[in-house]
């Protein structure tokens, strides 16, 4: 049952749905596109919303510390992602704390953003952040500058009112979730934690308590050029291989491993799915009338958190399909990884924050339903490095990356409700 001072906040928050939804037209216009591995932050549409959020912080009372990520001196453990040579200058990141007494808890949420791909198939400009019908559309609007809105405007509504707020309370803004979660790292390893942590990522209002982990990288199949309008003497005798026909084998042997894994007790989780290899990308060839001598299969992968290491599955699926053909037994394909693998994270169903959030949901008229994601978020290394139980609840995810990306007002409203009433709670609560 809400308390009077719970009715009040929620009533601010819906009688100010209006500067919600400006505040994240706002943040939808600052084009902070997370830049790919071996690119930097183009621009200084980063530092300016960082700023913006500082400042917002500040006002609320928190203080605020704000810093560049050096990611060649974070430190490096299996499953955590680090690059050790990303360039993350001009892309900072903001922690306001705020102190108080009992539990503490942890707000975060990341501000970088896909890129928005081909413009023309927009029906609104990417980074306008236009409202209309509803909804407010752009680049980030639910993955997650609408999360990031909505505990800015839970903050401030739960200020206005005048409601104290017990928790001791920190809020991390982080870049570079999309590509390799070290924002939220470095927080981690300078030490910031909380007794509980919540991030608003896009979740369809369900409470998201695990998510798989992630290993990307190349498989390399080597080949040999020669004409491919000559008749070829055997391999061995110095003729052409023809590099694409040895990567249909190895393709073979994915869907393969894919079934074994699909297949193995192990690999069964009461929210997500199993582990599997999914290639992306394929590249081979020079000329069209010469045998490839090399192909390169871009793949991802996604598996449980309890799988540990994933590269060692695919070198064993590599080995055999090499064994079983004469020429990758001389040539075998070779297993480039992108990066460091980055781990899989759960939390217990009795979480006290899993009660907390789920009472919640439960109070604005959303039932709470417990869910996994086949996608990782920041919520890996608060919960594995950090040990901080973390869930995530936001908005309907279903246009996360694509054209005309964007979030309901009612649903960013939810959020911001949602936020509010764990906040109000969590310090206070007994359990």
């Amino acid at each position: 049952m809400l308390s009077d001072d719970e009715t009040r906040v929620l009533r601010q928050i819906e009688d100010r749905r209006e500067n919600l939804v400006r505040l994240l037209v706002r943040l939808i216009r600052f084009r902070t596109i997370t830049p790919l591995l071996g690119q930097k932050a183009e621009g200084d549409d980063f530092a300016r919303l960082s700023s913006f959020v500082a400042e917002r912080l500040g006002g609320l009372g928190f203080d605020v510390d704000s810093w560049e990520v050096d990611a060649a001196s974070l430190e490096r453990f299996p499953g955590s992602g680090v690059v050790p040579d990303r360039d993350l200058r001009g892309m900072p990141v903001v922690v306001g704390t705020r102190e108080g007494r009992g539990r503490s808890l942890l707000l975060n949420a990341h501000y970088d953003v896909v890129p928005p791909g081909v413009l023309e198939n927009w029906n609104h400009p990417p980074f306008e952040g236009v409202v209309s019908d509803g909804r407010v559309f752009g680049r980030g609007a639910c993955d997650m500058k609408g999360g990031l809105a909505a505990i800015l405007e839970a903050l401030r509504s739960i200020q206005e009112i005048g409601v104290e707020i017990p928790a001791p309370l920190v809020v991390e803004c982080v870049p570079d979730e999309e590509q390799t979660s070290m924002g939220t790292l470095a927080c981690c390893q300078r030490g910031i934690r909380a007794d509980a942590a919540m991030i608003p990522e896009p979740t369809d209002l369900h409470l998201l308590v695990a998510v798989r982990g992630s290993f990307s990288g190349k498989i390399v199949v080597p080949g040999r050029a020669g004409h491919s309008e000559m008749a070829q003497p055997p391999w061995h005798d110095g003729g052409a291989v023809n590099a694409i026909e040895k990567a249909m084998k190895v393709l073979r042997g994915i869907e393969a491993l894919n079934e074994t894994w699909r297949a193995d007790p192990e690999k069964r989780h009461r929210y997500l799915d199993p582990d599997i290899l999914t290639p992306t990308m394929i590249r081979g060839g020079e000329w069209e009338v010469m045998h490839p001598e090399r192909v390169e299969i871009t793949f991802t992968s996604n598996f449980v958190p309890s799988t540990k290491d994933l590269r060692a599955d695919i070198q064993t699926m590599l080995d055999r399909v090499a064994h079983e053909d004469p020429w990758m037994q001389v040539h075998p394909p070779v297993l480039q990884a992108a990066g460091d693998w980055l781990y899989g994270a759960e939390v217990s169903e009795d979480e006290p924050i899993v009660r907390t959030a789920s009472a919640a949901l439960g109070e604005v008229g959303i039932p709470p339903e417990l869910v996994g994601s086949g996608s990782l978020t920041d919520m890996v290394h608060l919960i594995n490095y950090s040990k901080v139980p973390t869930v995530s609840v936001g908005p309907t995810a279903r246009t996360a990356h694509m054209a005309d990306e964007h979030v309901t007002i009612e649903e960013l409203v939810t959020t911001a409700k949602v936020l509010a009433l764990t906040i109000m709670r969590w310090g206070s609560a007994s359990d």
